[in-house]
């Protein structure tokens, strides 16, 4: 397959992902900077959102096709601190684990995301979808979503397309300092903790809980076939045991917490220079923060009814009841900090380069100190269990884009931009740890507690490691013609994106059964394993030491992939009269996808170079699209988009290798025979531009998906938790309409001129059928479903074969109600956002689905403004207290206490 060489060389390049140094491209078009010189001059007046507003507002009544824009503003407005919170607050836009945005109620898979209109890789394990809470708001202008699919867009298109629009060089210098203080009502009780690395406060691990040499020398190629156990052709000393499980972090504990308030600090430097070789400038800014969250949380896995009628009600629900469930303390502390540097370059107003340099890192470390039910084994008021688990996660993005727009006025205004970069993200959860004790009663009074005395139990010990490279680069060519009562622009373009991917799942336990009885008693982490018992010869039940540390790691744990599309298109946007607008075209896309698997413990692929083949995913097609606007006057205008579009299998969907969803700690897998989903796309929008930033508008949109991409849980498997399988449903659809508008409240009084009302709704519905049906019909479901069981047939326990797409919600709705005093000097804004149920995890053999409940989040900011350079913010989160709630059967898949947090910051500009 000549096709796929270039692939095989970007799988290639993941293999030395770690030792790439980037170089990348993008910026805004100058109406972008036009947006932020407007974002900068109106911060000192009274109208501040709907100034800001009024750029946006601008700016999408003027695209051709159906988006929706939120500025710098208007985030700075309702308090949220990154992409993720903000986008919530867009039209018919949802947040779902704190990190993935879903459009329209379609999950994170369904949307793309750009950094200034370019791909960006993730740092996420689990999937290819940037988790956008990595972009503080800070370094945000705007955020762009466009609902309906252009030529110019990614034809991974399903819900829509975000792009993060970073800030740009400001108009004249600036310099600014910031600090803030948080506090959260759940902080005012202890958590569990522990001491950790000397660099935790700058968020990364100085190599405290990073894998030891010692056993990643006895994990290497040459000894696979022994590992860390050894065997009779490289045996290992009882010396050499111990020092491998010595070299383990285990200063653990973990011991009571009393958190320290959170805090933040940011400075932002920029300035320009008008020279006899055009116009220089550049914009800097860094900022840090340090955030503690207690929540107490509560978690059930395997819902059945086998052993529910001996469990306390609050346990078991109408006969049934989880297997295992948890509930107890979540301590987590995040450490963020981010760096921006961006240089332009300007000459006659016609030619312009801009760099944009990004550093984003992300630090989040949990413990979790939860008493643990599990069906088969608690006795209350017996032996009773608790489960300690600890992970320290880093994520890391850097990205470097180069920009280039020219005009060419005396080339009838023809006009060409290009772009390149490079961008690397890195995942980093060295030393993670699970561990269950068994609590000992004697006529309900606690006695001791010891590791769980069961043969299969273990204290499990996980390295992870993930290293995504993304390269791009394109360009765009555009051509007007001007007529009599036409306006004509021609456009073509080409964008080529690579991805190379390498990552490592190193799964060590070590096994109770291995340590003697005596030493299995204790409360803590380190007192257990401790240097004196690991040193003393009788914490070993054997006498060399034997089977104290086993490799949990199977094929597939470690895997090397690359995606690569190269992509061309050609349209057209006309004006008729000023009163009518055609825009559409078509896009091109050769997209190829390779995710290759490694032996465990071997640099050697567990695939021949004949299955390689078979594995490698590639597709090619035409998109096409078709905007139509109708403006009746200069304030009202209708919209029509049809397109079609796909969505393409992620690189995690194609593997056979379990992975655990983050959101429900559920094992997921994939199949090698998934499909892309192709979408037919409707919309159509009324939108009503009125006075003073005063706005209305209604949308009407309808999807027609096939072969939708789901999860679906594989209940055969055993195992501790439910296993999810990513296969193709049949059919499925998704319609819908949404209200958006902006309106001062002057219409009721002049009195009331100082306040506005903005918001929007979503109602719409879904429906997925996946084939899950007894007949004599194979769906595609049901052989993806065969082939992940390997078996000929199988009974099919789906409980709906119709049901709603997996994350949708019935409806969305946002709400603000804002205030500016006359004098600019008072800013105040209430704000609501909530949503309806959607599903989680789809129900078998008769279960409900798991859906999350409705969240009824209410904000209120307050800013005070003592003179042109100062600000002062106040902020209340959570207003109504409200908990993060999954239930199934009436029972708590997870649920969560978020509390409610109070936060005070100031910023003065030089």
């Amino acid at each position: 397959m000549p096709s796929l060489s270039r692939l095989y060389k970007s799988v290639a390049f993941a293999l030395c992902a770690g030792s790439l140094v980037p170089l990348n491209s993008a910026i805004a078009q100058e109406a972008e900077q036009d947006e932020a010189q407007a974002i900068e001059e109106v911060v000192a007046t009274g109208t501040r959102l709907k100034g800001t507003a009024a750029a946006v507002l601008q700016e999408r009544q003027n695209q051709a096709f159906v988006a929706d824009i939120m500025g710098a503003e208007q985030i700075s407005r309702t308090g949220d601190g990154d992409a993720a919170s903000a986008l919530r607050r867009v039209t018919g836009l949802t947040l779902v684990d704190g990190k993935f945005i879903y459009v329209r109620g379609l999950g994170e898979r369904y949307s793309s995301t750009q950094l200034n209109g370019m791909g960006v890789p993730s740092p996420d394990p689990t999937r290819s979808v940037v988790p956008l809470d990595l972009f503080p708001s800070d370094i945000i202008e705007s955020l762009n979503v466009q609902k309906s699919f252009s030529p110019n867009m990614p034809s991974h298109f399903g819900g829509g397309n975000v792009n993060i629009r970073t800030k740009t060089i400001p108009t004249d210098f600036i310099f600014r300092l910031s600090g803030g203080l948080g506090y959260n009502t759940n902080n005012s009780d202890d958590g569990f903790f522990y001491s950790g690395g000397g660099d935790d406060w700058t968020g990364r691990d100085d190599g405290t809980r990073a894998l030891s040499s010692i056993i990643t020398d006895n994990l290497d190629a040459a000894q696979s076939d022994a590992g860390i156990q050894g065997s009779n052709a490289y045996p290992l000393t009882f010396d050499e045991r111990k020092a491998m499980l010595s070299s383990m972090f285990w200063d653990i504990g973990p011991d009571p917490k009393s958190v320290d308030p959170d805090f933040n600090l940011g400075m932002t430097l920029g300035d320009n220079y008008d020279t006899d070789y055009g116009v220089f400038g550049f914009l800097s800014a860094i900022s840090y923060e340090n955030e503690w969250n207690i929540n107490d949380t509560s978690q059930g896995t395997n819902l059945g009814t086998v052993g529910c009628s001996d469990l306390p009600d609050r346990y078991s629900q109408d006969g049934k009841c989880f297997a295992q469930f948890y509930e107890g303390v979540d301590t987590e502390q995040q450490v963020r900090w981010s760096g921006m540097l961006n240089l332009g370059w300007e000459i006659n107003s016609n030619h312009r380069i801009d760099i944009t340099n990004i550093l984003l890192h992300d630090m989040s470390d949990r413990v979790r100190v939860r008493d643990f039910i599990d069906i088969n084994e608690t006795v209350f008021g017996e032996t009773e269990l608790q489960r300690v688990d600890m992970l320290f996660e880093e994520r890391r993005m850097n990205s470097n884009q180069i920009k280039g727009t020219h005009n060419f006025p005396e080339l009838n205004f023809l006009y060409f931009d290009w772009y390149a970069g490079t961008s690397r993200a890195r995942r980093s959860a060295p030393g993670s740890l699970d561990v269950t004790y068994q609590q000992n009663f004697a006529d309900g009074a606690f006695i001791d507690q010891q590791l769980q005395p069961i043969a299969a139990t273990s204290v499990n010990r996980g390295y992870q490691d993930l290293r995504d490279v993304v390269e791009t680069w394109g360009w765009n060519l555009g051509y007007p013609i001007m007529a009599e009562g036409l306006e004509l622009e021609f456009k073509a373009g080409a964008d080529f994106f690579e991805k190379a991917r390498k990552a490592e799942n190193i799964p060590i336990n070590v096994t109770h059964r291995a340590i003697s009885n005596d030493f299995l008693y204790g409360n803590r982490v380190d007192e257990i394993f401790s240097d004196e018992n690991i040193n003393n010869d009788d914490f070993y039940r054997s006498a060399t030491g034997a089977n104290i540390l086993e490799s949990a790691m199977a094929d597939g744990d470690e895997f090397a992939a690359g995606t690569m599309i190269d992509a061309y298109y050609l349209m057209m946007d006309a004006f008729i009269n000023n009163t009518w607008r055609i825009s559409g075209g078509v896009r091109y896309e050769d997209f190829r996808q390779l995710s290759v698997p490694f032996e465990a413990h071997s640099n050697q692929f567990s695939v021949d170079s004949s299955e390689i083949e078979q594995l490698a995913f590639q597709e090619d097609d035409f998109f096409p699209s078709l905007a139509l606007t109708y403006m009746m006057d200069n304030d009202m205008q209708f919209r029509l988009n049809m397109s079609q579009t796909t969505i393409r299998p992620d690189l995690r969907d194609v593997s056979v290798t379990f992975f655990i969803d983050p959101l429900t700690e559920f094992l997921v897998r994939g199949t090698p025979l998934l499909q892309s989903s192709k979408l037919d796309n409707i919309d159509f929008r009324w939108e009503w531009y009125r006075e003073a930033g005063n706005n209305l508008s209604v949308a009407l949109f309808y999807k027609d998906i096939e072969n939708p991409i789901e999860l679906i849980e594989l209940n055969t498997v055993g195992g501790a938790a439910p296993n999810l399988l990513t296969a193709n449903g049949e059919s499925g659809k998704l319609y819908g309409l949404e209200v958006e508008f902006l309106q001062d409240l002057s219409i009721i009084s002049s009195d009331l001129s100082n306040f506005f009302v903005t918001g929007n709704l979503t109602i719409s519905d879904s429906e997925v059928t996946l084939g899950a049906v007894e007949d004599d019909v194979t769906s595609l479901f049901e052989t993806q479903l065969l082939d992940a069981l390997n078996a000929t047939s199988a009974s099919i326990t789906v409980t709906n074969n119709k049901r709603r797409l997996v994350g949708h919600s019935e409806w969305v709705a946002n709400l603000q109600v804002g205030y500016d005093s006359d004098n600019g000097e008072h800013s105040a804004t209430l704000v609501y956002n909530a949503f309806g149920p959607r599903i989680i995890v789809p129900g078998t053999r008769g279960n409900e689905d798991a859906e999350e409940q409705t969240y009824h989040s209410l904000d209120m900011n307050y800013t005070y403004y003592p003179d042109f350079n100062t600000r002062i913010k106040f902020s209340i989160k959570n207003l109504l207290d409200q908990s993060k709630q999954i239930q199934q059967e009436g029972l708590n898949l997870l649920l969560q206490e978020d509390g409610v947090e109070f936060g005070l910051s100031y910023s003065y500009q030089f």
